[in-house]
């Protein structure tokens, strides 16, 4: 007896280790992220000041040439009405970049989801970051409202920003309807995120809202390389086979001690890239095989069996666990002291998913909105620009 509860005890401790190894990772991982939010901080500020300058230069162009009678001192107000408009055009786009930064800014970080958290906490954060975007989308088209009353700008520069917006809120759109429909499928609030049961049998996740989210991921990732934005499969690592974790995502009767270890351990190790690659490319029409050869999908939304299945590789099983955690009706399984362990590691892989597919947006939305800030930079003065404008508009 005493042997048993010091072996029980080893577990424990193992499980309360990979945990903390997995939080240092993790840790580490958000540091990098934090890094590149602080490099695009230090981009949006030479948005404005890239304006400002090219407002300098203006003025010292509108100073060098002298004033001629009323000829000139026309000139010299049609381009200090030029000026004003760009004034109000960096202000918008400033406004814009420090909306969207508001708006999200909580929701983008490292623990997007904690034990004890309930699956609509996903919701919650797919819809706030939606939320958001719509915010920068309906900036964008009052900040087109504002270019278009620019004065004295060349029209067709005027209007290749205008060309920019509609393409950038093109995008928006896109992600916000991904979004919309992630929100909408990890909305459970009635169960844990990574609900598992107490030496008893597993259950699917609901190959439906499954199927949404492979959907959704690999509409978000179209988006992301079509913006420019290069998407790294990562490392998928080795083969897992069954007594190495996967009992603990599949099995129709209660694991044995020491497996829930086993599979937090293989969440703990497992490339975030890779995971999301797997689920974009999950597939949940197969039946579990007695191999080391079932992906994502299959992990994720089979139901439960006594079949010695593996999984494919460590990011697979890693991305069923997330799956499972956050889909409605799926279920892990522990014996009674490792159920914590096991429902922290069902955690931990949606964080890992969930900061990935974070980062994915922030970039599109950079990537984007930069090219509305090379636009900007292109507008030109003109002192027939009224008409200019008008002729533009006119002819489409």
């Amino acid at each position: 007896m005493k042997k048993l509860i010091k072996n029980k005890n080893k577990e424990a401790k193992k499980m309360n280790r990979e945990g903390i190894e997995g939080e240092i990772k993790g840790k580490i991982e958000i540091e990098i992220g934090r890094r590149e939010e602080r490099r695009e901080g230090r981009v949006k500020g030479r948005i404005v000041m890239g304006i400002m300058m090219m407002m300098v230069m203006m003025v010292m162009g509108c100073n060098s040439g002298g004033v001629k009678g009323g000829e000139g001192k026309v000139n010299l107000e049609a381009k200090n009405s030029f000026l004003e408009s760009l004034v109000k055009i960096g202000e918008g786009f400033q406004e814009i970049f420090s909306d969207f930064g508001s708006a999200v800014g909580d929701a983008l970080g490292f623990s997007v989801v904690r034990s004890g958290d309930k699956r609509s906490k996903v919701g919650e954060h797919f819809k706030e970051i939606g939320n958001g975007l719509t915010t920068t989308k309906n900036k964008l088209k009052e900040l087109e409202g504002k270019i278009s009353e620019a004065k004295n700008a060349e029209g067709v520069t005027i209007e290749a920003v205008k060309g920019a917006i509609e393409g950038v809120n093109d995008v928006f759109t896109q992600l916000i309807a991904s979004l919309t429909k992630l929100a909408g499928v990890t909305n459970d609030g009635a169960v844990d995120i990574g609900d598992t049961a107490n030496a008893d049998t597993t259950v699917a996740a609901d190959k439906a809202g499954v199927d949404s989210i492979i959907a959704e991921v690999k509409s978000i990732i179209e988006v992301a390389e079509k913006s420019g934005i290069e998407i790294r499969p990562g490392n998928p690592g080795v083969a897992v086979a069954n007594a190495n974790g996967p009992k603990v995502l599949i099995h129709n009767a209660a694991p044995g001690a020491g497996d829930g270890p086993k599979l937090a351990d293989e969440v703990s190790k497992a490339d975030a890239w890779a995971m999301i690659d797997k689920i974009k490319n999950a597939k949940t029409t197969a039946a579990f095989t007695q191999d080391t050869n079932n992906e994502a999908g299959v992990l994720a939304t089979g139901a439960a069996t006594a079949t010695a299945a593996g999984a494919k590789t460590n990011a697979d099983l890693a991305a069923a666990v997330a799956l499972k955690a956050i889909t409605k009706g799926g279920k892990l399984s522990a014996t009674a002291n490792e159920v914590v362990g096991v429902k922290a590691a069902g955690v931990s892989a949606a964080n890992k998913v969930l900061r990935i597919l974070d980062l994915i947006i922030r970039k599109i939305v950079n990537s984007n909105l930069d090219k509305v800030r090379e636009a900007v930079k292109g507008i030109k003065y003109s002192e027939t620009t009224g008409e200019a404008v008008e002729a533009v508009i006119t002819t489409k």
